[in-house]
């Protein structure tokens, strides 16, 4: 009985440190467990809450130019290499003038034609006007004869009255008399011919001016086509690849170079929906650049976007189904760089991490 009652506080001590060695693990998941039950649940509130607010999808942007030809034509020469520097009005490239400036020549004639059509037309109405003075003094000297005609008849006819004339010159008078009144009715109607014509001379005037403008409209559209068929650096920067050579045959709308405006640069960061709540514009921020390890810019946030990343997808997601899963989404904004000579070093595309100071607006 003895040995008995010596081995079994043993055997209870060994249940006990059995008992131990599961209930504390399975106190220790559950109080992990429950840690992570509250924390996933006040997570985004404490992330909101920090003064400063960090992401490390962000890249370096810049307003990339894609120049393309506004004219068909071959490649005649291209002055500039690969990520070669260029300012605002260098030549980059130039396509084969020469059957613009064939048509800028014709054009130019067309104009010239047109203008000494209009001023002919001058010459013309100084011509009409004197054949209406002309016209008027011939009716002038017409009606004179018929008058004095008519006077003659007059008198034949009373003196045939007073038995003192002669039937064969009262004959002659009255012959004369509607030939001189005839003679008259022609000069007069010349001088409404001539009248008639003259307006029909200063009616041309608007439709010859409209011919001139046509042929000035003309000129300055083949003058346009000739200054297309070189392609100019819009601004200061840093071209790209060159996307043809010389000799290619280009299109209108053929992609031919790009070029980068170095060193205006901005950064795009994307951040998650719940660092939004006390973020504005005008805030400080400050950025590192992968490629540039050691060195720090700052800038300010100048930019929100209106929507968050997946709504200018190209296929934006579709929620409304059955098997739902919330994704935390993304809203991009755009952060200026302050001025530093360090920003020539940037190149577009670069990655970047930013941290935004939400406690308060930047100065």
């Amino acid at each position: 009985m003895s040995e008995e009652a010596a081995v079994v506080p043993g055997a209870a001590n060994g249940t006990e440190r059995a008992y131990t060695k599961v209930l504390v693990p399975l106190l220790v998941v559950a109080a992990v467990l429950v840690l992570v039950g509250v924390s996933s649940q006040r997570w985004d509130r404490w992330t909101a809450g920090a003064d400063t607010q960090s992401t490390d999808n962000a890249y370096v942007r810049a307003e990339l130019s894609r120049l393309s030809a506004r004219v068909a034509g071959n490649v005649s020469s291209i002055n500039v290499s690969d990520f070669d520097h260029v300012k605002a009005g260098d030549l980059l490239l130039q396509i084969d003038p020469s059957d613009y400036e064939a048509k800028r020549d014709q054009a130019k004639a067309a104009l010239d034609a047109a203008i000494a059509q209009l001023g002919n037309l001058d010459n013309q109405k100084n011509l009409q006007r004197a054949a209406i003075r002309q016209a008027e003094a011939q009716s002038t000297v017409a009606n004179a004869n018929a008058a004095l005609a008519k006077m003659e008849a007059d008198r034949q006819v009373a003196l045939m009255q007073k038995g003192a004339g002669t039937q064969q010159k009262n004959e002659q008078a009255q012959a004369a008399l509607q030939s001189t009144a005839a003679t008259a009715l022609a000069t007069d109607a010349a001088v409404v011919s001539a009248k008639a014509q003259l307006q029909y001379i200063e009616g041309q005037t608007p439709q010859l001016a409209a011919n001139v403008a046509a042929a000035r409209a003309a000129l300055k559209t083949a003058d346009l086509a000739l200054s297309y068929t070189k392609i100019m650096a819009p601004f200061d920067g840093v071209v790209s690849e060159r996307q043809v050579h010389v000799g290619d045959y280009v299109t209108v709308g053929t992609n031919s170079i790009a070029i980068v405006p170095l060193p205006a640069v901005y950064l795009i960061a994307n951040f998650k929906e719940t660092q939004l709540s006390r973020m504005k514009e005008g805030q400080a921020v400050t950025v590192t650049v992968d490629a540039l390890p050691g060195e720090s810019f700052t800038g300010k946030l100048t930019r929100l976007s209106p929507a968050s990343g997946s709504q200018f997808a190209l296929l934006p997601a579709d929620n409304a189904t059955g098997n739902f899963t919330k994704v935390v989404q993304r809203v991009p904004v755009r952060i200026d760089f302050d001025a530093s000579p360090a920003l020539e070093r940037l190149r577009s595309g670069m990655s970047a991490v930013v941290s935004v100071s939400v406690g308060k607006e930047g100065s």
